[in-house]
């Protein structure tokens, strides 16, 4: 009698405990991670809702026999369930996922035989999906499941757990903090077989949906120059000058999004990494290339800031010139006869830039360059940015040996933007911005919320910036300039660029066009990049004029948009 005294009056609060424990079961719960919104609010990336199955390990009395049944089910096989299981065990009270996107089917045969399967149990787990054409744009990004390896060395705060989705790539990575969503908990009666009876509305903790993520990508403007780069291979990015917000990013070629989701087989992945095209690689900020032409700008700054040549001053280009015993050719052949600074810009004549950018020096020309964000990251809201090269002095004497160059020697091919110079499109695109801006250049972006900060001010007289102006507008305007395929039929719009056609290893030479416009007093600037393209002026600039073209077009669209 003692004995039962001590059981239900002593020890009641501590065996009611245990006796809670044993019939209520804690869940956890999800809300929907942050939806994805162009800068009109149009769904780029949305949610999708699936069920995984997951299992309590300590119950897994007979393993292997328990798996055995449960494969027909999951339409997949004793040795994969078992990887899948190794993958997502924590701990054996902590449930593993071995299966996804289960079917209604699939989830009312798992039911039916409950008692065959003890400790597994089925949940909503949100995928996201991508809307065409948005299911093949880098910038996105995508989601990668988080696995036991990967857990140590993620954001405690966050509460991660294996199977779980992070973001991975893109804006999803890098706005991962306001994109996920919080956990819950909700308490559930079970019986003793572990089915629910009811939930307990006691002690909930709700769980809340991330925030949703407005970018400043104009949905409509991403699917027209998408069109533009079809079957070609390189980048185009467009942002508007003032506010640095990113309206549209292309990379070429590019895959399909929906990879990620789980389903892609070992064949299919195996085939896209080893595509010789690199559809995975972002162009727009992690594509190296030479720069090309468009450094004729840098050699030009530095001869007008240090007042070493006359504007007047002419060279006479006759298609070719020696130094050092070697033939330098101009891209024309037959010469492009007198000319001075502004023509050189306009025609983009190498032999006037061979002779000029003697006057220079290497060190002067380098800080020139990267004061305009070469060889920098330009701090992009986008994970992987490549940062790129503009060798110096010291790059030179560690590639090559003291007296395996000559300053002389390299400067001629740093103001055709080739030789060892590499340049992301996102470089080339602050590039632009900085002379659009006249050195006070607002930071490039994504997140159309994102406050506008600026880069260093970049401090020279108006009487340069008004001459590079003064020459880009010429390059597309004047006769005989290479950039006249990029003129707009409407005079409304005043269009500035600089063409550009850079050698490589890699086959044909590639196209670029870096320029910006006035359109509806805003400014607005264009980088494009096509790989083998060709010549730059016949290739690249069209493109640039179908840009300005769609600005026109859509003038309404932009005018309310301010």
């Amino acid at each position: 009698m003692g004995r039962y005294y001590y059981l239900q009056v002593i020890e009641y609060e501590r065996h009611f405990s245990k006796s809670q424990i044993n019939r209520v079961k804690a869940v956890t719960t999800y809300a929907p991670r942050g939806l994805i919104l162009d800068r009109f609010g149009e769904i780029l990336v949305d949610n999708y809702p699936t069920y995984i199955l997951t299992v309590r390990p300590y119950k897994l009395d007979d393993k292997e026999a328990i798996f055995k049944e449960l494969a027909p089910i999951l339409d997949t096989n004793l040795d994969e369930l078992n990887k899948r299981y190794k993958k997502y065990y924590r701990s054996k009270f902590l449930p593993a996922i071995i299966g996804k996107n289960l079917s209604f089917e699939q989830i009312s045969e798992i039911e039916e035989k409950r008692l065959d399967f003890p400790g597994f149990e089925y949940e909503r787990f949100d995928e996201r999906i991508y809307p065409s054409p948005f299911n093949e744009a880098h910038f996105l990004g995508y989601l990668r499941e988080v696995d036991r390896d990967t857990i140590p060395y993620l954001d405690k705060g966050l509460l991660y757990r294996a199977g779980e989705l992070i973001g991975w790539q893109g804006v999803e990575k890098h706005y991962e903090k306001q994109l996920r969503f919080s956990k819950g908990i909700d308490y559930v009666e079970v019986d003793t077989y572990g089915r629910e009876i009811f939930e307990l509305e006691e002690n909930r903790i709700p769980a809340f949906p991330g925030e949703n993520l407005a970018l400043s990508i104009d949905s409509n403007l991403q699917k027209f120059v998408k069109g533009l780069l079809a079957e070609r291979k390189g980048s185009v990015i467009i942002s508007d000058v003032n506010s640095g917000e990113i309206l549209s990013m292309v990379s070429s070629p590019s895959y399909d999004l929906g990879v990620y989701r789980g389903t892609t087989s070992e064949e299919d992945w195996d085939k896209l990494l080893s595509d010789v095209d690199k559809p995975l690689l972002n162009r727009s900020i992690s594509g190296l290339y030479p720069a090309g032409s468009m450094l004729k700008l840098i050699t030009t700054i530095n001869l007008l800031e240090d007042n070493s040549v006359a504007l007047s001053d002419s060279i006479l280009c006759l298609g070719a010139i020696e130094y050092g015993g070697n033939e330098f050719r101009c891209w024309n052949e037959n010469g492009h006869g007198y000319l001075d600074l502004n023509e050189a810009i306009v025609q983009s004549c190498n032999i006037y830039f061979y002779e000029k950018v003697q006057l220079l020096s290497l060190e002067s020309w380098v800080k020139t360059a990267r004061n305009f964000g070469f060889n920098s990251f330009t701090e992009i809201d986008l994970p992987n940015e490549k940062i790129g090269l503009i060798p110096d002095r010291e790059f030179f004497t560690k590639q090559y040996g003291r007296w395996g160059w000559s300053e002389r020697g390299v400067l001629l091919n740093l103001t055709l933007g080739q030789g060892d110079i590499l340049v992301t499109p996102i470089q080339a695109l602050r590039f632009i911005n900085h002379i659009a801006s006249k050195g006070k250049t607002a930071k490039l972006k994504m997140n159309l919320n994102k406050n506008i900060s600026y880069y260093a001010p970049i401090e020279y007289s108006d009487k340069t910036w008004d001459y590079i102006w003064s020459s880009l507008f010429d390059v597309i305007n004047a006769t005989g300039g290479t950039g006249w395929r990029a003129m707009p039929s409407s005079k409304d719009l005043q269009f500035f660029g600089k063409t550009g056609t850079a050698e490589n290893p890699h086959g044909e030479a590639h196209a670029s066009f870096i320029g910006f416009f006035e359109f509806n007093d805003n400014r607005y600037s264009i980088v494009i990049i096509v790989e083998n393209g060709g010549s730059g002026g016949s290739v690249a600039a069209p493109l640039a004029g179908d840009i300005a073209s769609y600005f026109i077009n859509n003038a309404q669209e932009y005018l309310a948009d301010r």
